[in-house]
């Protein structure tokens, strides 16, 4: 699928804030207009400009991107429903820490929004419709069992390893609680995977028994490597310093330099696909759904604008805060 560049700019606060503004704009321009819309906002000459004039240059010059955005925002919303799609209040929470992320505080976040006429709820509800695009748009990744082992061989080179050990540690804050618990094992019926759950600082491999999986003598600090590759399977080491405190460990298994197998790294694979290809699907899923929708936009020179954002294959990026794409912009040739 190609894939279509778009120049970014930094956009003032004062004319991002047009640009939603133009919301109001649209729905007024299209539902119909009061009286007052014929109110003059200036006179040039003899020549007035009323409101509704104004309103009308705004809708067909800057209110395709937001139109095309509400579109989009309608058609991700449908899809989820009949799917049975949703996302979680801590999914939305974590894309707006994304946001505070970028802004370097929540603060921040919350000055920006509104500058640019948007509450934080608003931002919530971007946040979601652009969550359920990417499980949307998760589903048209291939992740089968064929795609995932065409990827591993094509990348069978990034897999290769040096010789590895697999063992398993407790990490302790100070010296005497390692020895005590170290002195624990040599009781024969002693359950390390037990232990290290419940007594292990490590919060990493704690909850898993300590295991700390396949790892070569450079993934750890040279002090764990030196005990774990010096150990023979199911030998336990005496406690040692580490950089974060004094530690044990098990060696369960050895093996030599290699290729790790695919059955050991297939939801790694999966996973690495899924994030390598989720800009293409999501681009390719809001492609389709804009070709399949049944648009009806009543003004012409605003479909047709439309209508070359959609060509364009213009992003659907509603939390977009910083570099907001200009994209195409259309000069009206009257009023």
């Amino acid at each position: 699928m190609n894939s279509i560049s778009y120049r970014n700019a930094k956009v003032s606060c004062r004319r991002t804030a047009l640009r939603i503004g133009v919301l109001a704009c649209i729905v007024a321009a299209l539902v119909g207009c009061s009286s007052g819309s014929r109110r003059p906002l200036a006179r040039v000459g003899e020549r007035t400009i009323t409101a509704r004039e104004l309103q009308q240059q705004l809708v067909r010059t800057e209110g395709a991107p937001v139109l095309l955005q509400m579109i989009d925002t309608r058609l991700i919303v449908r899809a989820a429903q009949q799917q049975g799609v949703d996302v979680s209040e801590a999914e939305i929470e974590a894309k707006v820490e994304g946001g505070v992320a970028q802004m370097a505080s929540r603060h921040d976040l919350l000055k920006r929004l509104e500058a640019i006429g948007q509450t934080l709820d608003d931002y919530k509800a971007a946040a979601r419709a652009e969550l359920l695009l990417d499980k949307l748009a998760r589903a048209l990744i291939d992740t089968s069992e064929q795609q995932l082992r065409a990827y591993y061989e094509q990348h069978k080179e990034q897999f290769k390893h040096g010789p590895q050990v697999h063992a398993r540690w407790m990490l302790f804050e100070d010296q005497a609680s390692a020895e005590a618990v170290r002195g624990i094992l040599e009781e024969p019926d002693a359950d390390f995977a037990g232990l290290a759950g419940a007594v292990s600082s490590d919060s990493v491999t704690a909850d898993k028994g300590g295991d700390m999986g396949f790892f070569e003598a450079k993934d750890y600090a040279p002090a764990v490597g030196k005990v774990a590759f010096a150990l023979q399977p199911d030998q336990i080491s005496e406690v040692f310093e580490v950089p974060d405190g004094w530690a044990f460990l098990q060696a369960i298994e050895k093996r030599p330099a290699g290729v790790q197998p695919f059955s050991e790294i297939r939801e790694m694979l999966k996973a690495r696909i899924q994030a390598e290809t989720l800009d293409q699907a999501r681009q390719l899923w809001v492609k389709q759904a804009r070709e399949n929708a049944r648009l009806h936009i009543p003004d012409k020179r605003l479909r047709d604008r439309v209508e070359q954002l959609i060509a364009s294959n213009a992003p659907y990026q509603p939390t977009r805060l910083l570099d907001i794409p200009a994209g195409p912009t259309f000069l009206s040739s009257g009023p």
